[in-house]
């Protein structure tokens, strides 16, 4: 949701002039919270909270889907299954444009203390 979200708000801030969504912090964990998911994509991985939910489902004496958690839960939404193929694409995509979006949409650093700047 953070990602996803945070996508969208930071281009509804560029429009609406919002200095938040330049703040450097916040688009850094952004950024790099989606460029994990990118790399689980690209290099096949599965993501650290499957593996925890696999595991805890086993332990549990449960069986567990075949699916990862974000594309079993888009399932049961769509009534589709999707290859996983196809989530590995749009997630390598989505990192693509956020990579993207940094450089259209740049953070900016706060001055430091000390420092007068009189531009704005």
């Amino acid at each position: 949701v953070f990602i996803i979200a945070g996508f969208f708000l930071i281009w509804a801030g560029y429009f609406a002039k919002w200095k938040w969504v330049r703040n450097y912090k916040f688009r850094l964990i952004h950024l790099a919270m989606m460029g994990f998911v990118g790399f689980e994509a690209v290099f096949s991985l599965e993501c650290p909270l499957t593996w925890a939910e696999y595991r805890l489902l086993t332990l549990a004496g449960l069986k567990h889907g075949n699916a990862p958690f974000i594309a079993g839960f888009v399932d049961e939404i769509l009534f589709y299954n999707f290859p996983i193929w196809l989530f590995n694409t749009i997630y390598a995509g989505f990192t693509i444009l956020l990579v993207a979006t940094w450089f259209i949409v740049r953070p900016e650093k706060k001055a430091k203390k000390g420092n007068i700047s009189l531009s704005k």
